[in-house]
């Protein structure tokens, strides 16, 4: 591989002094600035090459040896040092502030929100219809009573970092620019527990079994989630908890089907209701029955609105419908005064003489039309 040609990469003569060097090095440093190009693998590879450069031009020592034997001799020279070494994962998570605004955070590292978690509820049609309040019984990560979650047997256990000196993030320089970074050693918490709790290990949180109860409004549809702010795992070192959310599943209802908050339900009728008409009763969902009429000519399919008699709506609280469907149903096996009844019908029908049996099956044919 070649040797790098730093002069070129910054865009400056080889007697150029120190401040044009570093005038050159910043703009091209914020014009290639990964926060800037976030999309641009190329502007990131740019970036590095740009701060390789500057790290190498900006020190005397580094300069004066890359002007006698290259980058290449220079890299062999220095054991590998320098601008190598440096941590672009975290270099890109905190960007210097002056550029770029308060990015990184230069103090304590805030601890790590609870977790949300997920909760399934079963109820009836009719629950839905009404609203209840249904018990949830799930397990949940709980702020240690015992060390109120330090995760120290006591306070004296609970010593600042050497490292970072209790600030969470460690800053370090490299050409041009200053960074920071969360502190390895405490975890960016900025302390370090010499003696752990008993209760929880150090972890400061502990698993406990919970119960509450959660109001399910009326009308709710299945798959419907409820929020429960603050039900989820409790955070680290008493941050903010997670939310716990509640989704709510529909039984399977015997009678009743729904669309949104419509009921539908299929109503089975004779033969001879639907051809005369007929007054039937229908279940509804806020109990009882309720008597409706058949229309004569009544055919197998129709439906019927029966208005307000569905489910609530979740936002406006009006009523759906309830969708009465007519189901004819053919006898599969009569009687032999039925059949008798039945030919003589048929004939009315076709004009056909009684001897003529087989055809008189028109007549089913007939009611389906």
């Amino acid at each position: 591989m070649s040797d790098k040609d730093y002069y070129r990469i910054l865009g400056v003569a080889k007697n150029a002094g120190d401040d044009e060097i570093k005038t050159a090095y910043r703009k091209l440093a914020l014009k290639h600035h990964p926060d800037r190009n976030p999309e641009s693998n190329e502007s990131e590879a740019k970036f590095k090459e740009i701060n390789e450069a500057y790290d190498v031009l900006s020190n005397p020592e580094k300069r004066g040896m890359y002007d006698r034997f290259g980058a290449e001799g220079l890299k062999r020279g220095a054991g590998g040092g320098g601008f190598q070494n440096a941590d672009f994962g975290d270099m890109f998570g905190d960007v210097f502030e002056s550029f770029f605004g308060d990015v990184g955070s230069r103090g304590r590292s805030r601890s790590r929100r609870g977790s949300d978690l997920k909760y399934d509820v079963e109820i009836s049609l009719e629950e839905a219809f009404t609203g209840v309040k249904s018990p949830v019984n799930y397990e949940r990560t709980e702020t240690c009573q015992a060390c109120e979650g330090s995760g120290a047997r006591n306070k004296s256990s609970l010593k600042k970092c050497p490292t970072c000196g209790g600030r969470g993030r460690v800053q370090f320089s490299q050409g041009f620019f200053s960074f920071t970074q969360t502190c390895h050693e405490c975890g960016g918490q900025g302390e370090i527990v010499s003696s752990p709790c008993k209760e929880c290990g150090g972890a400061g949180r502990v698993r406990k079994k919970t119960s509450i109860n959660i109001k399910i409004p009326p009308g709710v549809n299945e798959g419907s989630t409820l929020k429960i702010q603050g039900g989820g795992d409790a955070g680290e070192k008493g941050s903010q908890g997670g939310d716990l959310y509640v989704e709510i599943h529909l039984k399977r209802h015997p009678h009743f089907e729904r669309d949104r908050s419509d009921l539908i339900y299929s109503a089975g009728i004779t033969v001879d209701q639907a051809a005369l008409g007929a007054e039937i009763e229908v279940p509804v969902i806020d109990g009882g029955r309720i008597k409706i009429r058949i229309p004569r000519g009544t055919q197998h399919g129709k439906t019927l609105r029966i208005g307000e008699r569905g489910m609530p709506s979740p936002s406006s609280r009006k009523r759906g419908d309830l969708l009465v469907k007519v189901r004819v149903d053919v006898p599969t096996e009569l009687t032999a005064e039925q059949e008798e009844l039945f030919i003589k019908l048929g004939e009315t029908f076709h004009g056909k003489k009684q001897e003529e049996k087989k055809e008189s099956d028109g007549f089913f044919g007939k009611i389906f039309d």
